[in-house]
């Protein structure tokens, strides 16, 4: 029985050995080829866009509730009777939760806008990089900036640039 633990134990040590040495391995700048990309600056710009068009809609929001805030208190310090100011605080009240609700919807919104703006960008560099593994018989390729050790992985950036018709 021990022999044939050995025979087995041998037999996968060769196998992985002779594995690691069939491997293939690369490694690419994603973040910079991402950053070269045509079209990539123009979808960021909109992505910001959007995103300050979400914020002047929050400002306004915020000054408005802010100014309600300022009147109760003024109110509140004067000789007002105390359901005006019961329904002046249910109404602080609701503008607040509509502030809430619309910075929580915002971040919502602003991650879909980047998904739908980046995301066939990124989609795009994928199969780029699928096509260079395929074409070159890449085992694994990796982002450079994940790699803690990669002494004997080329790097593919240059050809993965290429593939996407950047110079």
């Amino acid at each position: 029985m021990k022999k044939f633990l050995m025979i087995i134990a041998v037999a996968l040590l060769c196998a992985a050995t002779g594995f690691a040495q069939k491997a293939k391995f690369g490694h690419v700048d994603y973040g910079a080829i991402m950053k070269e990309m045509p079209g990539i600056d123009t979808a960021q710009q909109a992505l910001v866009e959007y995103q300050q068009e979400l914020e002047a809609v929050g400002k306004q929001m915020a000054d408005e509730f802010k100014l309600k805030q300022s009147e109760y208190a003024n109110l509140a310090n004067s000789s007002t009777s105390s359901a005006i100011l019961k329904v002046k605080e249910d109404e602080l009240m609701k503008l607040y939760k509509r502030l809430q609700d619309f910075v929580s919807s915002s971040e919502m919104d602003i991650q879909r806008k980047q998904v739908e703006l980046i995301q066939p960008f990124q989609d795009k560099l994928m199969a780029a990089i699928k096509k260079v593994a395929e074409t070159n018989k890449y085992s694994y390729i990796f982002d450079i900036t994940m790699c803690a050790f990669r002494s004997d992985a080329d790097d593919l950036t240059n050809a993965v640039r290429t593939e996407l018709g950047i110079k």
